[in-house]
């Protein structure tokens, strides 16, 4: 270990510019997580005697891990026992694994890039430019976690990130596959963390759609969605495609409109059917970007689908930390931080709203273009919105994964409190988890 690396640090050092390597794991590159979390997720703290041994708190990547719930993390530990011969990967070691999705803090929300097409292999994706560090292009990625203990996946292990640039070395010594020279069932396992890569979260509606050409091989588990409610999503999205449809080609029969509208529908479920080239041929935009267009406006109204859902369990979360329920039970024994926890609480509150914002401008921005086209005939902002439905696609699903963390953070820790109230030290333990939750630069715009 160079002379400059603190051991005693902890799990997750405060500072990691005097630190290249710790020891058992690897610090992630700049370029992928600018805020200061290493590959060794809680790694043994210093044994050094304390005078008051306080719970051990777990870092905010695991704790989105162990808690984040089905949109952040698919454990493929727990699916073990009931896979049998139908497990999710070919490779014994990547079926101890729990494959998660964490935000990219140094992406902002606001004039987000489009994400680039998936490549053949995440290996591909993060291959190195030769350029030095560069922003990460989209605000989510994609991990594999591998607990120290399968048993007890919250006593920490090693976050290998698909994009990062060590990726084919650290995949190679941890989970055994080796990129460079993968057998053929190997190359099966790569296919599906590239697909799981092209998705913003978990959700198993978009697992499943992202996964549909291997779901005859695997557990049905592992797609933790009834038939019903996944019927119930297509038909609502199916509802909001279906007149556009028929507007873009002009169909009038009804006949026309169902049998096309079929099509369509399946061509959005499958974009490379050649309906998708031809929608949005329709429109004047290329043919190419057919797929990311279709996957995108899928996922917009997936999305929306999920914040109408979830809406009630956000409002909750800012409606508490407004009220006066917010300001803890032994509050005068800590009347000297009152102030600074204010404060602190305005700032998880500004970025929760943030978070709304953005949501509700971006669906926004759909109601009025849908409607120019719908009731006016003017094709152009909806055109422009289709064109920039990918990028939206991907910041929706970092603002469904913030909220939901935020509300199941939320939810853990109101499970002690009395009256509703927190103690101080509880309340400040819970803002600093929301606070890492909401983190993006996002200033409400899209």
């Amino acid at each position: 270990m160079p002379a400059n690396c603190n051991p005693n640090r902890g799990p997750i050092g405060k500072d990691r510019s005097d630190c290249t390597v710790l020891a058992g794991g690897i610090l992630l590159p700049h370029a992928f997580h600018p805020s200061p979390y290493v590959t060794d997720l809680n790694a043994p703290p210093a044994k050094k005697p304390e005078p008051k041994k306080k719970k051990k708190s777990l870092s905010p990547i695991l704790d989105q891990i162990v808690y984040g719930g089905s949109s952040v993390a698919l454990s493929l530990i727990k699916m073990q026992a009931i896979a049998g011969d139908r497990a999710l990967f070919r490779s014994p070691s990547l079926n101890k694994t729990v494959i998660f999705k964490y935000p990219n803090f140094d992406q902002q929300l606001a004039d987000q890039p489009t994400p680039p097409p998936a490549t053949a292999t995440p290996a591909a994706a993060a291959a190195p430019s030769g350029e030095g560090p560069k922003k990460a292009d989209r605000p989510i990625e994609t991990a594999i976690y591998i607990p120290h203990d399968a048993e007890e996946i919250a006593a920490g292990g090693y976050a290998i990130y698909l994009r990062q640039r060590d990726f084919e070395n650290l995949i190679k010594h941890h989970v055994g596959i080796d990129i460079g020279q993968i057998s053929q069932a190997y190359e099966r396992d790569v296919e599906i963390l590239r697909l799981i890569d092209s998705i913003p979260s978990l959700d198993p509606f978009l697992l499943k759609s992202a996964l549909a050409k291997f779901q005859d091989e695997v557990h049905p588990g592992y797609f933790s969605i009834s038939e019903v409610e996944e019927t119930g999503i297509k038909t609502l999205i199916a509802g909001k495609v279906n007149p556009i449809v028929a507007k873009a080609l002009g169909l009038t029969s009804a006949n026309d409109v169902n049998e096309r509208s079929a099509r369509f529908l399946q061509a959005l479920w499958d974009p490379t059917m050649p309906e998708a080239k031809l929608f949005v041929s329709a429109f004047g935009i290329s043919g190419d970007q057919a797929q990311q267009i279709f996957e995108g406006w899928k996922g917009v109204s997936f999305y929306e689908h999920t914040f109408n859902r979830n809406k009630a369990a956000t409002a909750k979360v800012l409606s508490w930390l407004n009220s006066p329920d917010a300001i803890p039970l032994d509050i005068r024994e800590y009347k000297h931080y009152k102030e600074q926890q204010d404060m602190f609480r305005q700032q998880v509150i500004k970025k929760l709203r943030n978070i709304i914002s953005t949501v509700s401008a971006i669906f926004g921005e759909y109601t009025i273009c849908h409607g120019k086209f719908m009731n006016e005939g003017d094709p152009k902002p909806f055109r422009q919105f289709l064109a920039g439905v990918y990028r939206r696609y991907w910041v929706l699903g970092y603002c469904s994964m913030a909220v939901l963390h935020a509300s199941s953070i939320f939810d853990r820790f109101m499970q002690s409190a009395i009256q509703n109230r927190l103690q101080f030290d509880q309340l400040d333990e819970m803002l600093k988890r929301l606070d890492v939750s909401l983190n993006s630069q996002s200033d409400g715009t899209v």
